[in-house]
C-alpha cells in the first residue's frame, strides 16, 4: 500500500523527530506524570505525545480530513528534520546562526505551540465562554419570549411556558455545558506559517547546557511567561516570554525587547554553578506540561520533583504563605 494511502491511527501532535533528541542510551526518554507527580516507566518516542485519529474533526474517529493533515505535517517535519540537523551543531559553537536558520526553528516552535491538545483546549474554552457570554446577553436583555416565539416558528414546535422558563434560567446562569468540534482547533493550522514569524521577530537567548543538569520537554514544548503589565490589555505575542527546548543540550528563550541593539540571537553558556538556571527554565516548562513531561536523564526529573517538594513545604509556612498571596496578586494582575 502507498504510505500516503495508507491510514494513521496514532496521530502524534508532537514530532517524533524531535522527540528523539531526548532518548537515552536504551533508546526511550525518561516519563514524569504531571498528575499524579511521580516518575513512571521510560518509553519510546512511539509511545508518547498522540491520540488516535487527533486530527480528525472529532477526536478518535477516523475520517479523509484527519489523513490528509498527517500526511501534511509528515511531509513538513522531514524537511524540517533535514535543517534541523544542520542547524543544532551551529548553536553549540560560535558559527553563525542565519535569519533562514533561525526562521526554521521558529517553524518548529510554531508547529508544536499550535497543535498540540493544550491549544485545542484553550481554543474551546474561549469558544464556550464566549457563546455563553452572547447566550447570557441575550436572554438577559432581549425579550425571552421573542427568542422563543422566532424558534417554535422557524421549526414547528412548541415550548412550553415551563420549557421557556428553564431554558432562560439556563443560559442566565451559564449552567450548562457545551460539545464543540476540532474545526476552529485544526483551522489554526493555516497560521503556522505566521506564528513562526512572530517567533522568528523576537530576540532569542539560547542557553547551552554544559552541565551534567540538562533542558526537558513535555508533551506541550513550548511554554509561555506573561510579563507584568499595566492596562486592560493583556501582552501582545511579541512581549510573551517564550520557553522551548530544542535539545537537552539547547534551551532558547524567546522574548520582547525596547532595546534593539541589532542582534536579535545571542548564546548564554551553563557552566558549573550554573544548576540553578538550569532548574528555573526547567520548572517553567514542566509547568505547563499537557500531562507528561519527558527528559533523557531520570535525574533532572528528579530534580523537579525535589523542588515541587521544597516550595510544597515552604508555602504550607507562615512566611511563605505570604509570599505566596504576593505571587498570586501579581500573577493575577498579569
Amino acid at each position: 500500500m502507498n504510505s500516503e494511502n495508507a491510514v494513521t491511527k496514532k496521530q502524534h501532535f508532537v514530532p517524533q523527530f524531535y522527540l528523539r533528541r531526548f532518548l537515552n542510551g536504551n533508546n526511550v526518554v525518561e516519563v514524569l506524570d504531571r498528575e499524579h507527580m511521580k516518575c513512571i516507566a521510560p518509553k519510546g518516542t512511539k509511545g508518547i505525545c498522540y491520540e488516535d485519529y487527533f486530527y480528525g474533526m472529532r477526536t478518535g474517529q477516523p475520517d479523509d480530513l484527519s489523513q490528509r493533515i498527517e500526511n501534511y505535517f509528515r511531509q513538513i517535519e522531514s524537511e524540517i528534520s533535514k535543517r534541523i540537523d544542520l542547524i543544532i551543531p551551529k548553536f553549540l559553537t560560535s558559527e553563525q546562526v542565519t535569519d533562514e536558520e533561525k526562521w526554521v526553528v521558529a517553524l518548529l516552535m510554531s508547529m508544536v505551540w499550535v497543535r498540540g491538545p493544550v491549544m485545542r483546549n484553550q481554543v474551546n474554552e474561549l469558544s464556550e465562554k464566549a457563546l455563553k457570554w452572547m447566550n447570557e446577553m441575550r436572554f438577559s436583555i432581549l425579550p425571552a419570549q421573542r427568542i422563543f416565539d422566532k424558534f417554535d416558528e422557524e421549526t414547528g414546535k412548541t415550548t412550553t411556558p415551563e420549557e421557556r422558563e428553564r431554558i432562560k434560567e439556563m443560559m442566565v446562569s451559564k449552567n450548562y455545558s457545551l460539545d464543540f468540534s476540532n474545526e476552529l482547533h485544526l483551522m489554526m493550522f493555516d497560521d503556522i506559517n505566521k506564528y513562526a514569524n512572530l517567533f522568528f521577530a523576537q530576540h532569542w537567548t539560547v542557553y547551552i547546557s554544559k552541565l551534567q543538569q540538562k533542558f526537558i520537554t513535555s508533551d506541550n514544548p513550548l511554554a509561555i511567561v506573561f510579563p507584568k503589565h499595566k492596562g486592560f490589555y493583556p501582552p501582545s505575542f511579541l512581549e510573551r516570554i517564550h520557553h522551548f527546548s530544542l535539545t537537552p543540550e539547547i534551551c532558547i528563550k524567546a522574548r520582547y525587547s525596547d532595546k534593539d541593539s541589532g542582534k536579535k540571537l545571542k548564546r548564554e553558556t551553563l557552566f558549573r554553578g550554573s544548576e540553578k538556571e538550569v532548574l528555573e527554565l526547567n520548572m517553567i516548562i514542566a509547568g505547563q506540561a499537557h500531562k507528561y513531561v519527558y527528559a533523557k536523564g531520570k535525574q533532572d526529573l528528579e530534580d523537579i520533583l525535589t523542588e515541587v517538594r521544597w516550595q510544597q513545604e515552604y508555602f504550607a509556612t507562615p512566611e511563605g504563605k505570604i509570599v505566596k498571596e504576593k505571587l498570586d496578586a501579581e500573577r493575577n494582575s498579569s
